[in-house]
């Protein structure tokens, strides 16, 4: 079995998921300084002009650890994020049992991002009727110790999901197109498949999780 260590996502990636839920171990890396352009504050839907990204947006310089980034709410994009979500998921499967949890997180206005991704994950993990134990990590150790593989940066939204080989993927019923848009966030997947959602997940388990015998 696989321990890992890696940054929280804000509403991660199926890869993402794939990748937690398969893990003996979890560790999350929250000392490691805070990088731009990552999933780390933002995450992918689909509407009906096709991805979108939902960035959340963030106070920090080049120094700041990632459990000291702070959410900027003077730009309105708890509104926006609703928004988003209920004109690409309001007539979803799942929207009307689940898109509530979502939007009282945002309601909430947690002060630090590390503290908003953890209670999305917690709401995620709930929806899909899963548990995962995971700790935090107490400094920043550039060789990962105690057999723990290190998949911090490893999941970009810059890089392409094919050249990981975490997530194959699985088609599902999607709101808009008629073609399937792989690897978005979880989010896209709880709507359309509610609880089922556990189901696809253990579809598209990519060779790289496999062959390391997560």
């Amino acid at each position: 079995m696989t321990k890992i260590l890696i940054e929280p996502h804000y509403i991660g990636s199926l890869e993402y998921f794939n990748l937690l839920l398969n893990a003996s171990e979890i560790v999350f890396e929250t000392h490691q300084h805070f990088t731009k352009q990552t999933y780390k504050n933002r995450c992918h839907i689909l509407t009906a002009n096709g991805m979108k990204p939902l960035v959340v947006p963030v106070r920090y310089n080049n120094r700041t650890p990632y459990r000291d980034v702070t959410v900027d709410y003077s730009q309105s994009w708890v509104k926006d994020h609703w928004g988003a979500l209920y004109s690409s998921y309001g007539k979803a499967p799942f929207f009307e049992f689940f898109a509530d949890y979502f939007n009282r997180v945002w309601e909430y206005k947690h002060k630090y991002l590390l503290d908003l991704n953890q209670h999305m994950l917690t709401v995620c993990l709930k929806t899909i009727q899963k548990e995962v134990t995971f700790s935090f990590s107490e400094e920043f150790e550039m060789t990962p110790e105690n057999g723990l593989h290190n998949y911090r940066e490893h999941i970009l939204a810059k890089k392409s999901y094919q050249e990981r080989k975490l997530y194959r993927p699985t088609s599902y019923t999607q709101t808009f197109g008629n073609k399937f848009e792989p690897n978005l966030s979880l989010l896209d997947l709880i709507m359309n498949e509610g609880p089922g959602a556990i189901n696809v997940l253990q579809r598209s388990i990519g060779a790289d999780i496999e062959q390391k015998s997560f």
